[in-house]
């Protein structure tokens, strides 16, 4: 296309036609996947590499428009051959790969983590991976450590690519059927309201905007404006000069690679900050013939990678999510980059022995090609249908072992407690109705008062961290004290007058919760004020970090203390775990016939980290700070057991929640002492 084309119709003809394959394109593929792997290997290298599948995104948005625009255009396009040729592009590597991960899984995961294989299988099936994901995010996301175990996290890209197919190309259709003149301006007004969704969701709930295909469907847009500027309006807005292009590529792929490098998960994302690496594959896109296009993206090392992309994408995380779940496997960057190279083969093989054959068939036989491969979908789905209601056939190991795996009884124990644990609503509310809302729960569960006034009170604070010593209380304290609490799942704790959207604290959720429970702890004034939280999650987790949350959880205990809170116990980070504790213990049962009552496998150094930087602290008089990691660890590593009677010795119910045991256990050994001190004291 070296000049403006006569007609639409005929620069329609003709783009399909000349512009199959674009070199720099195919190397866009190349960079945004080698930034994934990157990424996944280790962090701390590439630590933006994730943007990686925007890069994809707008990749995706383009090549499909292009084709269906030149298509109707030329007056040839038909919805069944579009399907069918994204069966024959997309289902025979996946299939292949999720197939394998099953069978890899039936032998190597504990029945929890093979269970939601078999969701994730029944999730692909249909393309819902990502809504799937969505709910099973909890306390993290994409970036969470417990994202490390499962391995087909990664195709929540891929369901998003695969709704954008089945939707786009039935809109594109029918808009240029039906109101021909308006396509452009709806394509600009879907990027529009999905980027404008995308920035204000970001700081609120990161993680629905992460997953959810209308706060992506800017990226894949993005690429849907260039293909229709390249069908259409290619007389009109040509491509630029040779050194305008140049400029504008070597501007793009430095946009990418400061995305890949000056990024992290720490940072709010998707948001704002996703336009770098998709405004970057944008300009080299809109601008070919480049030196760019062709010296950095155009070269037979990017080609390469360019082709077995997508096999690569799908092999490299079952690869490194085994590397965390397989027993005596330390995925120390080393091993995953190793997982990398055998990836790159995976990948190769995939490409040539699967790949490559299916096409040859399908340009023979392509319904009938797209047929069986969607046949074969669809059975990967009832196998994970099956897979998931049989909870991921625990009887596949040993009794002992199987409740070993099975086991959740958290210290979270007592009605009356329980009662006053402030749950998530799946809405979001403006800050005023979250105020009602907050205030309405604990008042009209009595939450704060005193069942005995001649008792000593102890006002327990905090998220699900602070609950799950409530087994360990209510014995230790039963009789003795008032134990009551105002506490909230999913909240930063004791953070007062934050700004709104500064992190998860900034919620309009948290905001209410932590404003009254300030308020409520001035008002009860108890003999102890016990504080406790998973500190490490607002200090570390990309989706739930909150900056400067240490600092500002030791001003607000110092505030109260000021404020005539004359006893505060700090119950410190606790140590956790990935895979979780109990299937790290069932291992050790399944494989050694015994569990270690200490192990450093598997200890997740954040939580040791945030322990030591809280110990270090400045908290001020009135103010104890008590290291359970410290407590809980030495030079064995970290405790696991707190007695010989399994499961229910176990110290921990998953990634870091105290069973009832364990509950009982710390709070009778680490902070009873403390808090009879302190009631002594203000007595």
């Amino acid at each position: 296309m070296d000049k403006a084309l006569d007609t639409p119709d005929i620069a329609a003809a003709r783009a399909g036609r000349e512009l199959g394959f674009r070199k720099d394109i195919n190397g866009l593929r190349a960079l945004a996947v080698l930034g994934v792997v990157a990424f996944h290997a280790d962090r701390a290298l590439v630590p933006g590499g994730f943007a990686g599948v925007d890069v994809f995104f707008v990749i995706s948005g383009f090549l499909i428009s292009r084709i269906i625009l030149s298509e109707c255009a030329a007056g040839h396009f038909s919805l069944t051959m579009f399907y069918a040729k994204r069966a024959r592009r997309i289902l025979p590597a996946l299939i292949l790969v999720v197939s394998l991960v099953w069978i890899v899984g039936w032998f190597r995961a504990a029945p929890t983590q093979f269970r939601d294989i078999g969701g994730g299988l029944l999730g692909n099936s249909y393309f819902t991976v990502n809504f799937w994901l969505l709910r099973l995010a909890g306390v993290t996301g994409y970036f969470g450590a417990d994202s490390s175990t499962k391995p087909l996290l990664h195709l929540w890209s891929l369901s998003i690519e695969e709704q954008f197919y089945l939707v786009w190309s039935v809109l594109l259709l029918a808009l240029f059927s039906l109101a021909r003149r308006l396509l452009p301006w709806v394509v600009v007004g879907i990027f529009v309201v999905s980027l404008t969704a995308c920035v204000i969701l970001t700081p609120i709930d990161p993680i629905g905007a992460f997953y959810l295909p209308w706060t992506r469907a800017w990226e894949l847009a993005l690429g849907a404006l260039i293909a229709y500027r390249e069908v259409f309006l290619l007389q009109a807005l040509p491509y630029p000069a040779r050194k305008v292009a140049n400029i504008g590529a070597a501007l793009g792929v430095a946009l990418m690679l400061g995305a890949f490098f000056l990024m992290s998960e720490a940072q709010p994302f998707p948001g704002w900050r996703a336009a770098i690496p998709t405004a970057g594959c944008a300009l080299v896109i809109a601008n070919p013939r480049s030196l760019a296009g062709e010296i950095a993206l155009g070269n037979r090392v990017a080609g390469f990678f360019g082709v077995i992309s997508y096999p690569l994408y799908l092999w490299h995380w079952p690869l490194f999510a085994f590397a965390h779940i397989w027993p005596g496997v330390i995925p120390t960057p080393a091993v995953m980059f190793m997982l990398a190279a055998v990836a790159v083969v995976l990948a190769t093989l995939t490409y040539r022995l699967i790949e490559a054959p299916v096409a040859d068939l399908f340009r023979r036989r392509p319904f009938a090609i797209a047929f069986a491969l969607v046949a074969m979908l669809a059975a990967t789905g009832v196998v994970g249908r099956v897979t998931y209601d049989a909870k991921g056939f625990p009887g596949r190991f040993p009794p002992l072992v199987a409740r070993i795996f099975d086991f959740d009884v958290n210290g979270a124990q007592g009605k009356r407690l329980m009662q006053c644990f402030y749950q998530r609503d799946d809405r979001a509310y403006p800050l005023e109705e979250e105020r009602l809302r907050a205030a309405r729960f604990f008042e009209d569960n009595r939450c704060g008062e005193k069942d005995n006034p001649g008792k000593p009170t102890i006002l327990v604070v905090g998220d699900s961290h602070a609950a799950h010593l409530f087994a360990g209380l209510t014995e230790a304290f039963a009789g003795a004290a008032n134990v009551v609490t105002l506490s909230s799942v999913f909240c930063a704790p004791l953070v007062e007058h934050v700004a709104m959207d500064a992190g998860v604290a900034g919620t309009p959720r948290c905001r209410a919760i932590n404003d009254y429970v300030f308020e409520r702890i001035r008002a009860i004034r108890p003999d102890v004020l016990l504080v406790a939280g998973y500190f490490a999650q607002y200090a570390h987790e990309a989706n739930w970090r909150y900056p400067g949350y240490l600092d500002a959880l030791v001003e607000g205990v110092r505030r109260l203390h000021r404020d005539g809170v004359r006893s505060i116990v700090v119950a410190g980070q606790v140590p956790t775990w990935a895979p979780i504790l109990p299937i790290l213990v069932g291992r050790d049962v399944l494989e050694r016939g015994e569990a270690p009552e200490f192990s450093r496998i598997g200890v997740r150094p954040d939580s040791l980290e945030t322990d030591r930087t809280l110990a270090a602290k400045d908290w001020g008089e009135g103010v104890v700070y008590v290291s359970q990691a410290g407590k809980l660890c030495g030079a064995d590593g970290c405790r696991r057991l707190v007695g010989d009677n399994l499961p229910e010795d176990l110290l921990a119910v998953d990634y870091g929640h105290y069973s009832v045991n364990g509950s009982i256990f710390a709070v009778r050994t680490i902070l009873a002492p403390v808090i009879k001190a302190g009631i002594a004291k203000s007595r």
